[in-house]
């Protein structure tokens, strides 16, 4: 408040106006505070913005008492000579200043030690300082205004101070937040391919047989520019949709096939011919990740903010595939047989971070260590842009720009990391939640391992697993967007409760934003053996779980009108309620794949089975068959039926290490479809009730001879059924494989689990 004529002061008052320093550093604290949030508001995320938020917090953190009690001096000063207008405008201002105070601290205390910060509060705390703002400006005008007045006065040397301390404060201010974001270079996530990486399908195709690609790498994104001053901005778009996707005939092929469809002239084709060139070369300087880049999960589960999640997704088999031993054991035999190159088909879903990285095993080429078992971390699948339905690692990463201090995960550079994410989480929501991962287009990239197009590789000759074809094949699918469409992630990953910051959601139609619920990335599916074998975080719990979840006994509410109930696969024994000693009866057994929403069982068809165990048994006791024991070491050997496959080789040889780079078909193959059935005959003769009797051919009693014919039988008069039963088994990995596989002499056996039985009772006549 600035009234015409000066307010006198009593010895020993201090005066708290224009004249006073401490009104000179409360106002410019004030004055920066809101002209850096306006700036962390408005421009784009990057560094300066993120050490503006730091410099705004310690800046309000420093001045609210200084601040508090220089209003407070100055409104006991003033509000007795104040007009009736400037007292209420005063009091307005006041209640904004406290306003924006509380609730920046509420911001900063949630922010530091909390999980998340509600919207409402950035919304109150924007709008607070944005009323303060305003208010503070129709004050400060007349003094500004009155500083440029020549007239000599008593007052201009004071308000000269003022105006130029507080300009003086807040370069200060900027120039600091400048300075520190000059000094702290955004991290560079790229980095060149070691020298001694292989080539062996081209330069041009730096991560086949695996068609994963980074869409925003500095060599993409220079060719795409010149690309676009050679043909222009039109044309320059059928070039990025192809080249920012998963890649199949490499940078020259795909180039070469779009200057002929786009009918450029010679010239133009030239430049671009050029341009390719350039990329290819810059692109081994440029094109891999550094490890760094994809890692960090770990901070993700120890911020206090994902943990859940985090645990969930450690146990999982999206959070183990890089250390599966099943897995690094038929790497290394890839390896062995056709060289690290070719281990790429199968890192490039097992163990992105390594193949992305520009290597497979020991450390990326800046020297830093490797993150092997990162395997799909949280930024991995979270930065993943666009896939195809083209299987083999068919996906699009683009590196996120990271916050700062980011990957450090304790330490006052941790705190200030975490801090960020939660004050300022515009961009991590933006790049960690997209529509693409309610797709089940979005699994496909993976789970589905196809031939090449239009290449005979060394890997995946011959279609092997493959989920997303039989989902949309299967009783599931009725069409893209159906409402009656049931999603992968809708099954494998079911809603939980939660108190993470990512629960709620406001995209799919049957969620809203405070539902209180995250989807579980525990991802249940049917790998229970390396949770159960190996020491992985919470895999005890993982493994029962999976079992639960194979026979079917997981129920998922929120598709429940649209999801079958029971079990995952029902059976049911068809054959006679009663027969006659002696006649051959017919077992047979009907199954349906009753939830699966594709083929049962799924996955690598030639490791994992899943048969069927019979017993037929008196009501005695006694066992009169018995097929597909599951005592024995191969099982599945006499079993009446056995789901998996059978895969040879070129030379017409089983395969049977899981080496798919030799598969050329299948000598037998078995699956339920999804919604599917499938009938198995068994026959079955039943014992003769036997009873003693003399023979019609009797002999004479003299020496040396029998005395009669006579047939003996144990007394059975209380044999009077068939009791059946029967059991739909499934393992992970089968012996045969494990043995082969294995380079150790005891090989840990995968868990039998039971998917359902069946019995059936035979009531049963004598002769």
């Amino acid at each position: 408040m600035d009234n015409k004529q000066e307010s006198s002061s009593t010895p020993g008052e201090v005066v708290i106006d224009y004249r006073s320093f401490l009104t000179w550093i409360a106002t410019s604290v004030v004055v920066y505070s809101l002209l850096s949030g306006l700036m962390v508001t408005l421009l784009p995320f990057g560094v300066y913005a993120q050490f503006s938020i730091i410099i705004h917090t310690v800046v309000g953190l420093v001045a609210v008492l200084p601040l508090a009690a220089a209003v407070l001096l100055h409104w006991q000063r003033r509000r007795s000579d104040a007009p009736v207008p400037v007292a209420r405008t005063a009091m307005i201002a006041i209640a904004a200043l406290v306003v924006c105070l509380l609730t920046g601290l509420l911001i900063t205390a949630m922010a530091a030690f909390g999980t998340w910060v509600p919207g409402w509060v950035d919304t109150v705390h924007l709008v607070s300082a944005l009323v303060l703002g305003t208010l503070i400006a129709v004050h400060l005008a007349p003094i500004v205004a009155r500083y440029g007045n020549t007239e000599a006065s008593p007052r201009r040397a004071p308000r000269k101070r003022f105006v130029w301390t507080g300009v003086a404060i807040i370069a200060v201010l900027f120039g600091v937040t400048g300075f520190l974001s000059r000094a702290q270079t955004e991290p560079d996530q790229f980095q060149a391919f070691s020298d001694d990486y292989d080539w062996p399908h081209g330069d041009d195709r730096a991560f086949w047989p695996s068609r994963v690609a980074i869409a925003n790498t500095p060599w993409l994104n220079a060719f795409l520019a010149g690309v676009e001053q050679a043909v222009g901005p039109e044309r320059a778009q059928d070039f990025e949709a192809a080249l920012r996707g998963p890649q199949d005939g490499g940078l020259r092929a795909q180039t070469a096939e779009l200057v002929e469809s786009l009918e450029l002239d010679a010239g133009t084709a030239a430049a671009i011919d050029g341009l390719v060139e350039q990329a290819v070369a810059t692109q081994k300087v440029t094109g891999s990740l550094k490890p760094s880049a994809l890692a960090g999960s770990a901070t993700c589960g120890n911020s206090g903010c994902h943990d859940s999640i985090y645990r969930e997704w450690r146990a999982s088999a999206h959070g183990f595939a890089a250390e599966d031993v099943l897995f690094l054991q038929v790497q290394d035999l890839l390896i062995e047989e056709k060289g690290v190159a070719e281990s790429r088909a199968c890192a490039g879903c097992h163990d992105p971070a390594a193949v992305l990285g520009g290597t497979r095993y020991g450390v990326a080429s800046d020297g830093g260590e490797l993150p092997i078992f990162e395997a799909n971390s949280c930024i991995t699948c979270h930065s993943t842009v666009a896939t195809d339905t083209n299987g083999n690692g068919g996906y699009v990463i683009e590196a996120p720009e990271r916050y700062l201090f980011e990957d450090r995960e304790s330490g006052i550079a941790g705190l200030a990391a975490r801090f960020l994410i939660r004050a300022y989480p515009e961009k991590h929501v933006a790049e960690y939640k997209r529509p693409l991962y309610k797709t089940s287009e979005f699994c496909a990239g993976c789970h589905k391992q196809v031939p090449p197009p239009g290449e005979a590789t060394t890997a995946g000759l011959a279609q092997e697993q493959n989920e997303y074809d039989s989902w949309k094949s299967g009783r599931y699918y009725h069409g893209d967007d159906h409402p009656d469409t049931i999603e992968c992630i809708e099954c494998h990953m079911p809603l939980v409760e939660s108190d993470d910051p990512a629960r709620g959601d406001d995209v799919d139609s049957y969620r809203s934003p405070d539902d209180g619920k995250h989807r579980s990335h525990r991802v249940l599916a049917s790998n229970m053996y390396i949770p159960a074998t190996m020491d992985i975080p919470g895999g005890d719990e993982q493994a029962e779980l999976t079992i639960k979840w194979l026979r079917g006994e997981i129920e998922v509410p929120e598709i429940a009108h649209k999801w079958a109930s029971g079990p995952t696969v029902e059976m049911r024994i068809d054959a006679p309620e009663r027969i006659r000693a002696g006649d051959l009866v017919n077992i047979q057994l009907h199954l349906h794949n009753n939830k699966t929403g594709h083929d049962f069982p799924a996955g690598p068809l030639d490791v994992l089975e899943s048969w069927i165990e019979l017993t037929v048994e008196d009501n005695l006791g006694n066992t009169l068959m018995e097929l597909g024991a599951d005592r024995s070491i191969s099982p599945s050997i006499d079993a009446p039926v056995v789901y998996k496959a059978d895969w040879y080789d070129s030379q017409g040889l089983p395969v049977e290490r899981h080496n798919l780079w030799d598969v050329v078909g299948a000598s037998y193959k078995r699956v339920i479809r999804s919604g599917g059935s499938d009938v198995v005959d068994v026959p079955f003769r039943c014992p003769g009730i036997a009873r003693p009797r003399l023979s019609e051919s009797a002999s004479q009693d003299t020496p040396g001879e029998r005395k009669s014919d006579v047939v003996f039988a144990i007394n059975n008069d209380e044999f009077t059924e068939l009791n059946v039963t029967a059991r739909l088994l499934f393992r992970k990995a089968n012996p045969e494989f494990l043995a082969k596989v294995y380079d150790v002499e005891e090989v840990p056996e995968a868990p039998i689990v039971e998917i359902v039985r069946a019995t059936h009772t035979i009531r049963v006549d004598g002769d």
